[in-house]
């Protein structure tokens, strides 16, 4: 193509414009200057007539550029008007009389039109064509006109989506009205249903969300008059007013992962007739003579674990670990089971707990309730002096808790005494014991606080610290990991398919076991430590310190523990499993991934309530203590445990001790801007960029 040739090209979104070529590139693709003066680089394929032979070649001068612009925008003038004559409906016409089934070419179409067919003409009639499009169809042989009854539905086809968008504009403003304090759309038909969708899903993806819908919710936002620098926070807002939400501390976790929060009414009345009924009539020992305690937080109410502590005339002691038995009441394939294996979990956020298993089962019949006689599986594992296991037996049994305690009164009467201070000091005394003996075998044991975060029903939020290494968590974490130890040793035994959690060893030889209460630290250490993995092979536990260990001590909470304890059962009773190792798997499978999004959902509700308490302190200083100084600094506020980078504490050391003014705290965007005192402002936004 020679320089200086006035040409017709499409354009990457197929319009014809006028151009003249200034040069060729390697590859065929020409560098020509358009109507509007600018240059352009087009593929040869897109050029579909050379209009004027070569004349004045561009020159790279603004007027060169210029004049060759005047004559590319005149020849467009031009074909506009040559276009203009061209009577598509005409041509179709003919078209149909001549061969309704022929593809016509450009040469033969405008020399109907137009009465020639030299370039120009031709472009003129393609130009027609592309804004009439509905009578004609490219393709590559030529233009096939459509048939009448094609034409009739292509034109009922555009009177609905004129009319759908009439409807949804009308929508579009009843929303509007509603936003500013009109009728509510709460009863919305199904377009304004669509506008609420589009709301919901920026409100949850935020810039997650499709282009197109954030494009929208934008202008809606915008015509609303409601501002705000996240989109996602202002579509929260958006559907607030609309009644969507019922408060302004919406939890978004559950619909962002499509948590179940009612039970069905069958499930319900399944659950009710099972509490009626009672466990399953079974061989049970009876154990309810035993002193058995259950230990837990203030807020528990699926009571699934309980211990009791025996000694034994030859030496050594036998920790009773009692575990609720829900398999009693929970028919395997039953509407119960069905709904426990789709939510897999009992999700724990601060406001709200949803429960795996209806509460009449998981809170009252199933549940090891204080002084009340209850079907169990009972794990007795006989300790020698050392805290080295020395034999097991598992049964199903009956038990009776003596005493509910919770976590800080158990600990005040190992300390101070009071009723059963003997128990659990021996408790105590058996669950050190224990430790150390996993300590032995390389456990990695972290004594690093923890705060908990609770939502009263007027919206108070209470903050707890947990301190792991008190003496009442010692003994309910080591009677846990006992049982779960002679689990997987009872299944390995019988060759019993059983969903197991392995840990591979920490790689490099400077690889940390052990206690360690550092915070620091344990930081560190946390990310040396290699990935648990669960499965149905039994395998080392390498942080806890065991060589197997399996899933069975919270059965009420838990569809991975209440599938093992089926696998254990049916052995205890000389039954087949009930689950073969494909039909275990595929629980494994589902309900870690269920987990794993819980895990995420209870973290993105903590961190939304940690900032919510955070707002009472905008304008004053926290407390922090810096954890990390590259590739940023990042500091850790000692109250609430957020981690959050601080860019602007320059020069800091780790471990030291800061002073960070909070400048501004946007829950909604997951949003924490910190000042250090007296220095620069650092901005935080959840997933890592700033606003």
């Amino acid at each position: 193509m020679r320089p200086g040739a006035l040409v017709a090209y499409l354009t990457e979104d197929d319009r014809i414009e006028c151009a003249v070529v200034a040069g060729e590139e390697r590859g065929g693709r020409l560098v020509v200057v358009t109507c509007a003066g600018e240059p352009a680089r087009v593929p040869g394929g897109r050029v579909l007539e050379v209009l004027q032979p070569p004349g004045e070649t561009p020159a790279a001068t603004p007027e060169g550029r210029r004049r060759a612009a005047q004559r590319a925008r005149e020849a467009a003038a031009v074909l506009e008007r040559h276009a203009a004559e061209v009577d598509v409906e005409a041509l179709w016409s003919l078209a149909q009389e001549e061969d309704p089934s022929a593809a016509w070419s450009l040469e033969t179409l405008a020399e109907l039109a137009l009465g020639r067919s030299d370039p120009a003409a031709r472009i003129a009639v393609a130009k027609a064509l592309q804004r009439e499009p509905t009578r004609f169809v490219r393709r590559r042989e030529g233009w096939r006109p459509r048939t009448a009854a094609q034409l009739q539905a292509l034109a009922m086809q555009r009177r609905r989506e004129q009319e759908r968008e009439a409807a949804r504009a009308q929508a579009r403003e009843r929303v509007l009205a509603a936003l500013g304090g009109g009728s509510s759309a709460g009863e919305a038909p199904e377009l304004e249903q669509e506008w609420i969708a589009d709301l919901e899903r920026v409100a949850l993806d935020g810039a997650s969300a499709p282009a197109s819908v954030a494009r929208r919710v934008r202008g809606l936002l915008r015509e609303a008059g409601i501002a705000s620098d996240d989109i996602a926070e202002g579509a929260f807002r958006a559907l607030r007013k609309l009644g969507r939400f019922g408060t302004d501390d919406e939890n978004l976790e559950i619909l962002r992962y499509g948590l179940r929060t009612d039970f069905p009414a069958p499930v319900v009345e399944e659950a009710r007739r099972a509490a009626a009924r009672g466990p399953r009539d079974s061989p049970r020992a009876d154990l309810t003579a035993l002193e058995t305690l259950t230990i837990d937080g203030p807020w528990t109410v699926e009571l699934d674990d309980a211990v009791s502590l025996e000694p034994l005339e030859a030496g050594g002691v036998r920790l009773g670990v009692h575990i609720a038995d829900p398999a009693a009441f929970v028919e395997r394939g039953g509407a119960v089971d069905e709904e426990a294996l789709r939510r897999a979990v009992t999700y724990y956020f601060p406001e709200r707990r949803l429960p795996m298993l209806p509460p009449i089962l998981s809170e009252d019949a199933a549940s090891l309730v204080e002084g009340t006689r209850r079907p169990a599986l009972s794990f007795l594992v006989e300790l020698d002096l050392r805290g080295e296991i020395a034999g097991f037996e598992i049964v199903r049994s009956w038990i009776r808790v003596a005493e509910r305690l919770e976590y800080a009164e158990a600990d005040r009467r190992i300390e101070a005494g009071g009723p059963r201070a003997g128990l659990l000091r021996a408790l105590d005394d058996v669950a050190r014991r224990r430790e150390a003996a996993r300590l032995r075998a390389g456990a990695v044991i972290l004594r690093v606080a923890e705060v908990d975060v609770r939502v009263g029903a007027a919206g108070e939020i209470e903050l707890r610290r947990v301190e792991p290494g008190s003496p009442s968590r010692r003994i309910v974490a080591e009677a846990m990991i006992l049982a779960g130890t002679v689990a997987a040793a009872f299944a390995a035994e019988r060759r019993l398919p059983a969903i197991h959690r392995r840990q591979a060893a920490a790689a490099g030889e400077g690889a940390r076991r052990g206690e360690v209460c550092d915070l620091l630290e344990a930081r560190a250490l946390r990310r040396t430590l290699r990935r648990a993995e669960v499965g149905l092979a039994p395998g080392p536990h390498a942080a806890l310190g065991v060589p197997a260990y399996a899933q069975v001590t919270s059965p009420l909470r838990r569809y991975q523990d209440l599938a093992t304890h089926r696998q254990i059962v049916a052995a205890l009773e000389g039954l087949p499993p009930p689950y073969d190792t494909e039909s275990l798997q595929r629980v494994a499978a589902s309900t870690e991934r269920a987990e794993a999004e819980g895990r995420r959902a209870e973290a993105a509700a903590t961190r939304y309530w940690l900032l919510r308490y955070l707002e009472r302190f905008v304008g004053r200083n926290v407390e922090a203590i810096v954890v990390e100084t590259r590739p940023q600094v990042r500091v850790l506020l000692c109250e609430t445990l957020l981690e959050e980078p601080v860019p602007a504490l320059v020069g800091a050391v780790a471990a030291e001790r800061v002073a960070l003014r909070v400048e501004r705290v946007r829950p909604r965007a997951g949003e924490l801007v910190l000042r250090p005192a007296g220095g620069r402002t650092s901005s935080f936004v959840e997933g890592g960029s700033e606003r």
